[in-house]
């Protein structure tokens, strides 16, 4: 075994507990503890909102991660609105030279809505991906900067992320020529439903996306995949890698789980609609935080890289009838399985994109554990 592999083995056994069984490098146990804890608390309000971002800081800072509150005005409510930053900073930080991941996902919920999948279940995989991440680099080393943002006000028009995108990150690209390779919005990604018939879809699916409405049919319209939303062009790079490390993390769960999890690709071809009404009936389909990476006020020169992680939230299982049933019953083992497989396929994202070396241990290190023959 390769002092490397020593090392990654000796991480996984004193911070991961895999209590559950799970092979994946994503600890279970500290993601329930945070999904119960503070992501099962309605965050609409500024109180609630309050506590939730306390939580969320308190959660960076245990793993070495010092975070930031950027506040912002909502442009037609003069609501304060406050995203929270960390930045992992790699060698080439503020330069020319640096190529940027962002992993993102919002923490506010609708009203009344206890919010564990939507969106505490991506709070939970962003904060478990920053902590393996902090941890890998204390034993190997990573050449590009990682910024962990948690939006305030996806529910009020986008309003945390669009002030991000024109406050923060354009201005930082622009005066120091840093290259954002990725972004990741993580949108709700606990919820699994293998059952005929449990996953809807909007009105416009099949006449925006005939081969995914295709490939969603041959699979009997079960809620049994991650949506990957992007757009055909500046972000089918970013699709590919992405999709190879969810391939892979998917393979290394199918000794501990029989269903198949699948990813179904919505490619939007957003260049070639010329008319209103065509880009108002994609408005289903864009209505998340990454509409702000994809429409900014520098979008003709600078390109952000961007894709949409979603279980699709309302649209699967008993959520389609009951919009606000998001609560603690949705911690079932199957959906933390699922909510596992996502966590590891960011973590490997970050690790490939990041320029970690850890990335030449990572499938060795499951064969030495669990006895998986990785070719």
């Amino acid at each position: 075994m390769t002092f490397k592999l020593f090392g990654f083995l000796i991480f996984l056994l004193g911070v991961c507990t895999l209590a559950s069984g799970l092979t994946t490098i994503a600890d279970v146990d500290r993601m329930k503890h945070d999904l119960s804890k503070f992501l099962s608390i309605s965050r609409f309000n500024e109180t609630e909102k309050s506590v939730a971002r306390a939580a969320i800081k308190r959660a960076l800072e245990a793993v070495g991660l010092t975070s930031m509150t950027h506040t912002f005005i909502h442009e037609e409510s003069n609501e304060i609105g406050a995203n929270v930053i960390a930045v992992q900073k790699g060698p080439y930080f503020g330069t020319g030279n640096d190529k940027m991941m962002i992993l993102s996902a919002n923490y506010d919920t609708v009203e009344g809505s206890q919010g564990v999948d939507d969106n505490g279940s991506g709070i939970a995989a962003v904060l478990e991906a920053a902590r393996v991440m902090s941890t890998l680099d204390n034993l190997y080393s990573r050449q590009n900067t990682i910024v962990y943002v948690f939006f305030d006000m996806k529910h009020k028009a986008l309003a945390g992320s669009h002030a991000f995108v024109e406050d923060v990150l354009l201005p930082l690209m622009e005066r120091t020529n840093t290259r954002v390779v990725g972004t990741i919005i993580a949108d709700g990604l606990l919820h699994f439903d293998p059952f005929p018939g449990s996953q809807a879809m909007p009105p416009e699916f099949e006449s925006f996306f005939p081969e995914a409405a295709q490939k969603l049919h041959e699979h009997s319209h079960m809620g049994d995949f991650i949506q990957i939303s992007s757009r055909n062009d500046v972000d089918e790079e970013l699709v590919r890698k992405y999709t190879r490390a969810y391939d892979r993390s998917c393979e290394m769960l199918s000794t501990d789980w029989p269903f198949h999890p699948w990813s179904l690709n919505l490619e939007m071809n957003i260049g070639n609609i010329t008319t209103l009404d065509r880009l108002y009936k994609l408005h289903p389909f864009l209505y998340s935080d990454h509409s702000s990476f994809f429409f900014h006020s520098k979008q003709k020169n600078v390109q952000i890289p961007t894709i949409y992680l979603s279980d699709t939230l309302s649209l699967r299982g008993v959520r389609q009838y009951c919009v606000q049933c998001d609560g603690l019953y949705m911690m079932t083992e199957q959906n933390m399985k699922f909510l596992a497989l996502m966590t590891d396929s960011l973590i490997r994202l970050l690790i490939d994109m990041s320029g970690s070396s850890a990335s030449e241990v990572v499938d060795d290190l499951y064969s030495f554990m669990f006895n998986i023959d990785v070719e």
